[in-house]
C-alpha cells in the first residue's frame, strides 16, 4: 500500500469530531484524588508487609502468630481497597 503524502488527517490543533477531551472525562461530580490519596495508599501497603515480615523474623510479641499475618494482610488489603478508589 502506498504512503500518503501527507501524514496529518486533521489540521493541527484541531479533534476528530466525537473525541473527548481527556480531562474531561472525569464522570461528573467525581473530582481527581488529592495529592496525599497515593501515600496513604503506599503506607498501608508497606505497614501490612512490615507486619507480616516482622511477624516471620519474631520481632513482634507472641509472633510467629496466625493473627499477626492477618492483620497484615489485612493493612495490605485496606491498601488495595484504597488503590481502587484513586482518580
Amino acid at each position: 500500500m502506498a504512503r500518503p503524502t501527507k501524514s496529518r488527517l486533521t489540521p493541527k490543533g484541531t479533534r476528530p469530531a466525537g473525541t473527548l477531551n481527556p480531562e474531561a472525562q472525569i464522570a461528573d461530580g467525581e473530582l481527581p484524588s488529592p495529592a496525599w490519596f497515593g501515600w496513604i495508599i503506599l503506607a498501608l501497603m508497606i505497614f501490612g508487609v512490615g507486619i507480616i515480615f516482622s511477624n516471620y523474623m519474631s520481632w513482634l510479641p507472641g509472633s510467629p502468630s496466625s493473627r499477626w499475618i492477618l492483620g497484615g494482610l489485612g493493612f495490605v488489603l485496606a491498601g488495595l481497597l484504597t488503590a481502587t478508589r484513586w482518580r
